[in-house]
């Protein structure tokens, strides 16, 4: 991704040690020391160092992405919570303009009541938390695919539809199936893996075959009079560099003042979803599988390097500081 030279790690859990003066701090959060705390860090290449999540200690930004964590959420319950939710959220309601009605009249937008959406990807962090997002919002199909021995989560945390996305092209054919039998017209589609595209990809992994990327496969999904007529809605975690249709997801809205400029409340929206997840967690959230928690610095690297490789799947790998 072409940022290097600090240290890595965005979503932290953990208790505040120390904090600014009152005055000094632009919004004056009450976290004193001993406060539970979790969130994300700032992104950008050559960040300060001590702004990565992967070290004993870092500074938190009170005015940026932090949350108390509640009594009854755990650690590992909060450190799954930010980056996927705040994700989600900016794809289903700020990318594809869907209000989200459990927050009342924070986030407005299109009513999502009854409507598709097909989630490419439900499996991962960012998919598995747009499932529930969308099932809490009222979507009334909510289609998605992962492998065979994860559909059934996915049913139980919402998804109408479940799909094998292994079969390739034969997926496509079903999911038009379905959607014909239902006599349900798709417009709107969320990648949440953005796999094949050609871009942050480890090295040796085929390059060049983007109509069999995780795009090119769900923008086939979608109705073709809708697509004619330019009334298709278009999300991915990754930028589609080949197909101008799609539009790019982001974690943070907040982190960038041209983003502030361009989308204006977008990213009080996200996190408005989040807080209302952290408000609803234990009466709502399903949770996809007991994460993995890592411990040793030479099993970090490799954690980390097989999540980079596609290898981890409905599993959320958390590692522990200070490591051995």
């Amino acid at each position: 991704m072409s940022m290097n030279s600090f240290i890595m790690g965005y979503d932290f859990v953990g208790t505040v040690i120390s904090t600014t003066s009152p005055s000094e701090s632009p919004t004056k959060l009450k976290l004193p020391p001993g406060t539970p705390v979790f969130g994300m860090t700032r992104p950008g290449h050559a960040r300060p160092q001590h702004s990565g999540a992967h070290q004993a200690y870092l500074v938190a930004e009170d005015d940026f992405l932090l949350w108390k964590r509640p009594e009854d959420i755990s650690e590992l319950e909060a450190v799954r919570i930010t980056s996927a939710v705040l994700t989600a959220a900016d794809a289903l309601f700020n990318v594809l303009g869907f209000g989200f009605p459990p927050a009342g009249d924070g986030v407005p937008g299109r009513d999502p009541k009854g409507e598709a959406v097909l989630i490419w990807g439900g499996a991962g962090s960012v998919g598995w938390a747009a499932v529930q997002l969308a099932r809490e919002a009222g979507f009334g199909t909510i289609l998605t695919t992962a492998s065979e021995g994860n559909l059934g989560k996915l049913r139980g945390a919402g998804a109408t539809h479940v799909f094998d996305y292994r079969k390739g092209e034969a997926v496509v054919e079903e999911i038009k199936g379905v959607l014909e039998r239902e006599g349900v017209k798709l417009g709107v589609v969320f990648d949440a893996v953005g796999v094949g595209l050609g871009i942050f990809e480890p090295e040796g992994r085929e390059k060049g075959r983007y109509e069999e990327s995780s795009a090119a496969l769900a923008k086939r999904c979608v109705d073709e009079g809708l697509l004619g007529r330019g009334e298709v809605k278009l999300c991915c975690v990754l930028p589609v560099l080949q197909d101008p249709d799609w539009v790019f997801t982001l974690y943070s809205r907040k982190h960038d003042g041209e983003q502030i400029r361009e989308h204006p409340g977008w990213w009080q929206r996200q996190e408005k979803v989040v807080d209302w997840v952290v408000e609803n967690y234990k009466a709502v959230w399903k949770e996809l599988a007991v994460p993995r928690v890592v411990r040793d610095a030479d099993e970090a690297v490799a954690a980390i390097r097989d999540v980079f490789e596609g290898k981890v799947g409905a599993e959320k790998v958390v590692i522990q500081h200070p490591m051995k």
